[in-house]
């Protein structure tokens, strides 16, 4: 066999290797993420001793190998894997600096994924002692998506709306109005870019624009409380109409639909508190708990496909419905609270569960005492009047309520 024959064929079974870690990357999980990193050992000793090519391409590969064994190590997520995914990084970084990156917008293009990995690892690790050496990985990768020419190519303009986003959730993290106000800012690069007509697509990078959204009304709201209330609601409704379509399907699109419910169910509260008038209270209840009850339904779906991922952030959404329905509008809390615990009811969030999620137990059950003290603490003449009834209504709603809870919680499911 001729030497370059061997040499080439080498080259193959790398290229192979490094692919089939990337799939198993992409697929998750422990054991797929260690036999990703090891193909990757693998391809980057194949690729590593190749003949210098002319156009760089020998570089190019074995920076991607060390790219691949870097993000396998970032997903795995521990300290000490997401330090080994920065050396990755770092490996990667050496290679295409060294490429003739002025004349090919691909080799910046590849340059500037290996500073984006690198500050997602050194925000994950997080720290003050990390945060500035990430935003600086983020401020190489802009200025190198930057020259590219992004009507040439749709992941062009992906790369360099993520940048901005994830320069934005590193400056949140600094926990500082400065740092929070410059992420807003990012954000809002982000929206700009994803919304100018001329890179308008085909609706593949729409997650990604509502993700800014949302993190620009999040930030916002932490930044100016309820004088912002209203942007924050505009923002999170934005990125709700974004993902509608998908977030049934998409645990991407999920993601963010469930966390939007959250920030304009926060929002709505931070109005409703500020808000006197009877007609405008009435609204503003009725957006929130409406906002609840789409996102409990999100949820249910997603428990019909026995995926439990998103049950932490329904459970908060749980909580606000459970909140504001004792506070404002006790006489629907006990329907409230079985219509979603019951799986007896078309409408309970989780009936493929056989007993009752603890911490939704919880929540209903001291919903439940709150208000039973709150009737008890009535005077006791208020009883005989009509608006008496209307307690002595409610306290009987409660006593059903809890009775039907305690058949759930000891594993009852139909009476």
């Amino acid at each position: 066999m001729h030497p370059s024959d061997d040499s080439d064929a080498r080259r193959q079974k790398g290229l192979s290797l490094k692919n089939q870690g990337d799939e198993l990357t992409r697929l998750g999980g422990a054991e797929n993420l260690a036999k990703a990193v090891q193909l990757c050992d693998e391809a980057i000793v194949l690729l590593g001793d190749q003949p210098v090519a002319a156009d760089g391409s020998d570089r190019d590969e074995l920076a991607s190998a060390w790219m691949k064994r870097g993000i396998a190590l970032l997903n795995m997520g521990a300290p000490e894997a997401l330090a080994e995914a920065i050396r990755c990084f770092d490996q990667a970084i050496e290679l295409r600096k060294k490429l003739p990156l002025a004349e090919n917008a691909a080799f910046r293009y590849g340059l500037a994924a290996c500073w984006l990995n690198r500050g997602d690892a050194l925000a994950r690790i997080g720290g003050e002692e990390n945060l500035d050496p990430a935003l600086a990985s983020h401020a190489e990768a802009i200025a190198l998506l930057e020259t590219l020419p992004l009507e040439t190519d749709p992941l062009y303009v992906k790369r360099l709306a993520i940048a901005w986003l994830n320069r934005g959730i590193a400056l949140e993290f600094k926990k500082t109005a400065p740092a929070l106000a410059e992420a807003i800012q990012s954000y809002h690069k982000t929206i700009a870019l994803l919304e100018n007509p001329k890179y308008a697509g085909d609706g593949s990078l729409d997650f990604i624009l509502a993700g800014a959204w949302l993190n620009a009304g999040n930030a916002t709201l932490q930044a100016s409380g309820e004088t912002a209330a209203p942007e924050t609601c505009a923002a999170a409704e934005k990125a709700l109409s974004l993902v509608a379509k998908t977030e049934s399907r998409e645990p991407e699109s999920a993601e963010i639909g469930f966390k939007a419910r959250n920030v304009l169910c926060r929002a709505t509260i931070a109005l409703l508190m500020a808000t006197e008038n009877a007609d405008a209270r009435m609204d503003l209840i009725g957006k929130i708990t409406d906002t609840v009850e789409d996102g409990l339904r999100l949820a249910q779906q997603w428990e019909k496909g026995r995926v439990a991922h998103f049950r932490p952030i329904a459970t908060q959404l749980f909580h606000v419905g459970a909140l504001v329905y004792e506070k404002e509008q006790p006489q629907f809390l006990s329907e409230f609270l079985i219509d979603h615990l019951d799986p007896d009811r078309a409408t309970c969030v989780m009936p493929l569960v056989v007993h009752l999620d603890n911490d939704w137990y919880t929540i209903a059950t001291q919903a439940l005492a709150r208000v039973r003290q709150r009737v008890h603490s009535l005077d006791f003449a208020l009883l005989a009047t009509p608006q008496g009834q209307h307690w002595i209504d409610i306290m009987n709603g409660v006593t059903e309520a809890e009775s039907r809870l305690q058949e759930l919680r000891e594993g009852v499911v139909s009476v």
